[in-house]
């Protein structure tokens, strides 16, 4: 799922930035999408639905494309996340 906006509405603070969250149980289909992964480009915002190993991997990749994570974001950390 994408949502366009205006730069000049929401200005360059949402540029290239990344959230990981946790579908809650009852809108998961399988057990694949247990995860939320958005980024936003600071044109428009797109969502994703990913599992455990999809959500760490976007997240390293999104990182060495410069991008950055919001506040409040899972994060991982060596088996824990939090």
């Amino acid at each position: 799922m994408t949502e366009d906006r205006s730069q000049k509405k929401f200005g360059t603070s949402n540029m290239n930035k990344f959230n990981i969250s946790r579908n809650e149980v009852g809108i998961r289909v399988s057990s694949s999408d247990e995860f939320m992964f958005a980024w936003d480009d600071g044109t428009k915002e797109t969502f994703i639905r990913v599992s455990l190993h999809g959500a760490k991997a976007l997240g390293e990749t999104f990182k060495s494309f410069g991008y950055e994570e919001e506040e409040g974001s899972i994060k991982f950390v060596e088996g824990l996340s939090f």
